[in-house]
């Protein structure tokens, strides 16, 4: 019981406190953030066996980080985000949303 309230504690603050992430790279519009992240999680998807494992695991993710990188962006905060652009959550917890000016 006490290890799913300390859980529940830690969703809470990270979720009001903005531990959220997005990939950012000034200059770049919301859709060519989406796309680019797009290309990246299909690129992943090429070198796994993703329909087998029914989702990335740690070795995709870190391939997923790393070509976001190789494009030029990088994992912002939440909170240090520029005021005016468009951002949107990942689905799944844990897993880094995209930002970008508005198109």
């Amino acid at each position: 019981m006490r290890l799913v309230l300390a859980g529940t504690l830690l969703l809470s603050i990270c979720l009001t406190g903005g531990c959220a992430k997005f990939w950012y790279q000034e200059g770049k519009t919301f859709t060519q953030c989406r796309r680019d992240l797009a290309s990246c999680y299909a690129e992943a998807s090429r070198y796994s066996d993703t329909d087998r494992t029914g989702g990335l695991g740690r070795y995709e993710s870190k391939f997923v980080a790393d070509c976001m990188q190789t494009k030029g962006y990088a994992l912002v905060p939440e909170k240090t985000l520029p005021v005016r652009v468009k951002r949107e959550s990942s689905p799944v917890f844990g897993i880094p949303g995209v930002a970008g000016t508005i198109d």
